[in-house]
């Protein structure tokens, strides 16, 4: 008996509602920690009168665990000097709270006369990331008062991503001509200085933290300031992947997690439909989307080549190799060997009996698209291309 006795206290110290202060559903709180499922095991009040929720209605307890308001709200209320707080439109999972769209927090005064109201985007461990007017934010704490001037908005220009990241970092610039963006934590501490023409929309990778200098370069920094890759680069992504593509003033290449580079240095890398053209050591060449060679690095000019009437379908490319035109498959596999000194007659949709057409010792020839020759020494084309 007593065995089983020890073994119901066991659990039902773990049981739902013995996390919340005073028995409850939920409460103005934040986990402070979670076991290996993501389940929280430990909350954190947030501020006293600590609103808690019962059978679905908001009341408050103070620290004791003493009553000091009724459970009949349908909304939370916090308490400040002026008078109460009223919480709209939010919402708690798993005891972590975010401020659903249109939330909002309404000021009461003491005698219970609405004076006042914020617009809230988001909220972390109890602090505000709230707008009087919707369009400069600022921050509040839990009892109103304000940590960060109302003067803010978000890094991206179009407002996605203004939010707290997982660690309660905020990416913001002020609201204002020319500002430069800084970073600061959800107490509104400063903890990135506001000097960067761009910054990371949420920080999330505390050692990799995207930023562009005042040159217009892009480098990372880590959440110290200290920088930890050097800010030579015109291309590089806010967060990095497995591979990461990155480009200098002269070259295009890719870089792991931990910064080092994968394969090697390109100097142009450009997506045209479901191929990449690049070019390595003066000469260009193709790869999948899956950066893998289709056609090796050999030519000193790739382009496409002209359409066929009633077959739209039909690819191939005008290549330029030692300084003479030729024809290949977009496998690869050679129509016309390079061995021509000019490209003539060219249109978006071939003519009529032939595909293409080049010059060799100012003699024309006229191939189909198998690489036939259907015509030598007619008239030539209105104009050439030569290397």
């Amino acid at each position: 008996m007593f065995r089983l006795s020890f073994i119901f206290i066991l659990l039902s110290s773990f049981s739902f509602g013995q996390l919340v202060p005073g028995g409850g559903e939920n409460c103005w709180c934040y986990p402070s920690a979670f076991d290996s499922l993501g389940n929280a095991t430990k909350l954190t009040p947030i501020v006293y009168p600590l609103p808690v929720q019962k059978n679905g209605l908001w009341g408050a307890i103070d620290k004791e665990g003493n009553v000091v308001q009724d459970f009949i709200s349908s909304n939370p209320t916090l308490y400040t000097g002026k008078g109460r707080a009223i919480l709209k439109n939010f919402k708690v999972e798993n005891y972590q709270w975010t401020a659903n769209e249109g939330a909002e927090i309404e000021l009461l005064d003491s005698t219970g006369k609405a004076y006042s109201k914020y617009f809230v985007e988001d909220v972390y461990k109890g602090s505000f990331l709230a707008s009087e007017d919707n369009i400069s934010w600022g921050l509040l704490d839990s009892k109103m008062k304000e940590i960060l001037p109302f003067k803010y908005i978000g890094a991206h220009h179009e407002g996605e991503q203004f939010q707290f990241s997982s660690k309660g970092y905020l990416s913001i610039r002020e609201n204002m001509p020319d500002s430069r963006f800084g970073a600061v934590d959800y107490k509104g501490q400063t903890i990135i200085p506001f000097k960067w023409k761009l910054i990371s929309y949420l920080i999330e990778d505390e050692e990799h933290i995207y930023v562009m200098n005042e040159y217009l370069k892009r480098g990372y920094i880590n959440i110290k300031g200290q920088t930890t890759l050097p800010f030579i680069y015109d291309k590089l992504p806010r967060e990095l992947a497995d591979s990461n593509m990155v480009a200098t003033e002269k070259h295009i290449y890719f870089i792991d997690k931990k910064l080092q580079q994968i394969g090697p240095k390109y100097e142009a890398y450009e997506r045209k439909g479901d191929v990449y053209f690049y070019k390595r050591d003066g000469k260009w060449g193709i790869m999948g989307l899956d950066n893998k060679v289709i056609i090796q690095h050999q030519y000193s000019s790739i382009m496409d080549g002209p359409r066929i009437k009633g077959n739209n379908d039909f690819k191939c490319y005008i290549v330029v190799k030692n300084g003479l035109y030729g024809l290949i498959q977009t496998t690869g596999e050679t129509i016309i060997t390079p061995s021509y000194e000019c490209l003539c007659g060219l249109s978006y949709f071939a003519p009529e009996g032939y595909y293409v057409e080049f010059q060799k010792a100012e003699v024309s020839y006229k191939f189909n698209e198998k690489g036939e020759l259907i015509e030598k020494g007619g008239k030539p084309g209105g104009y050439c291309f030569c290397e």
